[in-house]
């Protein structure tokens, strides 16, 4: 089993640290959380989408992109991908970002893909979706870097089936699929190993996380509906049956890499990493 790590959900370390943290608890490659932090977070206390000291800059150098690259090799570790928070449609930056993947020797990218609040037709959002992976598809070719859709809710992907239907067509080779359970919980679920076995060959990666429905308001008029909020999880305490996910990937041939993106903050991230590690060993030696 290949463990990684996508470096959003380790904010207090910086990448030194991680790769540390990573090789001790038995981690085997590195997803760098990747874009532009603004100044004004920079002196804030880490977390995962603001002041994340385990973040590349999309700008960063080839000579500190080459010395990471050095310091993960030589901690036994790779890097599977550069995970950046691209707009679709936008090609400069997607070619960007393979370019520091390329450098990193990293497999994967993470591609763009329409958000979705109702404002607009999911027709028109599909188009622009489909177009730009296109043109993505031809730069991810270039530079020998896959780019993946992740199943992800408040977007036109939110479950494998609608990841697919943005996709379909394109080269497996070149374009997959980052399929997260964890995100299915918020928006998008369908019965699991149907949905991986609808994606087929085009499942690259799969993320690990957990979340779970909480009530918000306790109404007990019959007029009034209850309103329920959906919040993170460790992995093992969510929604997400991670034995039965484990053994739907197994059944249906997934060989890539776990990803493990704990926000529930139950955990340090050093204990985070190393619990993360034994449950995906445990877990799956219960299936052989």
């Amino acid at each position: 089993m290949i463990c990684s790590v996508f470096t959003v959900a380790t904010p207090d370390l910086s990448p030194q640290e991680l790769l540390t943290a990573a090789k001790e608890a038995g981690i085997s490659a590195i997803e760098w959380r990747c874009t532009r932090i603004p100044d004004s977070m920079k002196n804030d206390p880490p977390s995962f989408w603001g002041n994340n000291r385990c973040t590349l800059d999309p700008d960063a150098s080839p000579q500190l992109l080459a010395e990471l690259r050095e310091a993960t090799a030589a901690h036994g570790l790779r890097s599977l991908a550069v995970v950046p928070y691209l707009k679709c449609g936008d090609l400069e930056e997607t070619e960007r970002i393979l370019s520091v993947a390329s450098a990193l020797g990293a497999s994967y990218i993470r591609l763009g893909v329409p958000g979705y609040n109702g404002s607009r037709p999911y027709g028109e959002l599909l188009q622009e979706g489909q177009a730009y992976i296109r043109e993505a598809e031809k730069l991810t070719r270039r530079y020998g870097v896959k780019g993946l859709v992740e199943t992800h809710h408040a977007t036109i992907a939110p479950s494998a089936s609608l990841a697919l239907r943005l996709i379909e067509g394109c080269n497996p080779e070149d374009i997959g699929v980052l399929y997260d359970p964890g995100n299915l919980i918020h928006e998008g679920f369908e019965q699991y190993r149907m949905g991986l076995e609808l994606l087929g060959p085009y499942l690259a990666h799969v993320h690990v996380k957990n979340a779970g429905w909480i009530p918000a308001s306790d109404s007990t008029n019959p007029l009034d509906p209850a309103s329920w909020r959906c919040a993170w999880q460790p992995v093992a305490n969510g929604i997400v049956p991670w034995k039965r996910v484990l053994e739907d990937l197994k059944a249906v041939g997934y060989e890539g890499a776990f990803g493990i993106e704990d926000f529930s903050g139950a955990y340090n991230s050093s204990e985070m990493l190393q619990l993360f590690v034994r449950q995906m060993n445990a877990w799956w030696e219960e299936l052989q």
